[in-house]
Formats: C-alpha cells, structure tokens, sequence
C-alpha cells in the first residue's frame, strides 16, 4: 500500500509523528483544543489500535511479521537448562521450529501440553519411535526428549507490535511502529477517534463506518504485497526433512 497523505494533515504519512496522529486524532473527533481527553489517553488509543492492526494482520496472514531467532546446541546439555531455551523478548508466536544438523534442516513438530510426559519416557527414547518434539511454554521453548546432538535450532516467530512512548512525540511512525508505517495510519486515526468520542458517549456511527472501510483496505493490501507469478503446488515434505518421513536423532 502506497504512503498516503493523513487526513487533515497534509504530509506523507512515513513521516508523520506521534503529535502530528495526535493532532488529527484530535480533528477526527472534533476535540481541538479540548481537555475533556487528554493527549496522554489518546496515545493510548493510538496504541491500542496499532496493536489491533498487528492482530488483524498475523491472524488472517500469519508469516506478514516474521523474525528469526537461532540458539546453537554445542553438544551434550549446553546451552539448555532441562531442556529448553528462553524465548525472544519481542516474542509473540511461533510459526515454526527448523533443527540444522550436519547440514540437513529438519522441521520439528510441537506437542502439546498435556503430552508432556509422554515422549519422555525412557521406552520411548530408546526405541526412537519418536522425534524431538517442542512446545511454547512460558517465557521459554521446551524440548523433549532435550537434544543432545551438536546443532543450530532456528525458531520462526512473530514478533511482538511496538507502540509509540507517551514521552517522545516527536517520534516517527515509521521508528515507533513499522507495522502501521505502511498507510495504515488512517485506521489508527479513525479508531482512536472513535474511542475519544465514546468517552464523551457521542455518536460514532459514521466513524465505524469509516473504519470498517479503512479494515478492508488494509486486507486487502496486505493480501496483494506479491502480484508476482503464482504460486506451485508444493509437498511441503519436500525440502526439508520433515518429521514424517525420517526421523530426528537428537538424543
């Protein structure tokens, strides 16, 4: 999606700053001037609704933020504490778990909480009848069996939304909040706005009509970043080795 100009404002948007969404927030909902709202809760609802873009975004396109991270497996228990590693800090859901060993990527399947033991029992490690497996649990990702193989674990993610500091409007949208950096800005307004004006119990109804508009705008946009040549059809077995047709010796 192109960048566009911000209603009301008269700039590109991937320069617009945090007071520049503040002053059109303030125009939107007709509060110029106003104390009855102030600055401080409307960045708040400006970051509520970059958070609902990042939401609407990873839930209809999940791999639209992806970021990586790597933990290496020297050998025997280093680097792991019972099995696990602590996760990012910007972590907000995986996507998918790659084990490199020797140079041959194995894709790792995740189980679930209440198959905690069950893969772990020493029947069951001996016999290899299983993979090593993970699973998101906590702050940290855990593995059973724990690998003991030397070997780089690659964790695919989405990462976390950023918001705009209360304490810096001078920051850009593009700096604070990539993520809405992209013309989405306009949906970030409107929702503000809308929640300005339900404070005071104002009508908003030409504002949610507004804002569903602008929600299927930005579907939209999102759904088309590759106009590209079409996609093949695609083993997803094939690749990679996955944990179907040969299995992980990890332990």
């Amino acid at each position: 999606m192109p960048p566009l100009f911000l209603w009301g404002i008269g700039m590109p948007n991937n320069t617009l700053t945090l007071a520049n969404l503040i002053t059109a927030v303030r125009r939107r909902a007709d509060m110029v001037g106003s104390t009855f709202v102030s600055d401080a809760e409307i960045v708040d609802y400006i970051n509520v609704a970059m958070a609902e873009i990042h939401d609407i975004l990873v839930t209809k396109f999940e791999d639209y933020y992806v970021s990586t991270h790597q933990y290496t497996l020297p050998g025997s228990g280093s680097g792991l504490t019972a099995g696990q590693f602590a996760l990012p800090d910007a972590f907000y859901k995986a996507l998918g778990v790659d084990f490199d060993v020797g140079g041959v990527t194995y894709r790792l399947r995740p189980y679930h909480f209440q198959e905690r033991a069950m893969y772990n029992s020493p029947s069951v490690v001996a016999s290899r009848i299983t993979n090593t497996l993970y699973h998101i649990q906590g702050a940290s990702i855990r593995f059973i069996p724990a690998p003991t193989v030397s070997g780089t674990v690659t964790l695919w993610y989405v990462p976390e939304p950023t918001y705009f500091d209360a304490s810096s409007t001078s920051t850009t949208i593009k700096t604070a909040a990539p993520q809405v950096a992209k013309g989405y800005e306009e949906y970030v307004v409107i929702d503000a706005a809308i929640k300005c004006l339900q404070k005071e119990e104002s009508d908003v109804q030409v504002l949610l009509v507004q804002k569903q508009q602008q929600l299927e705008r930005i579907e939209q946009a999102a759904g088309k970043r590759d106009a590209g040549e079409s996609y093949a059809i695609t083993d997803i077995e094939v690749g990679t080795t996955s944990y179907l047709d040969d299995y992980v010796n990890l332990v």
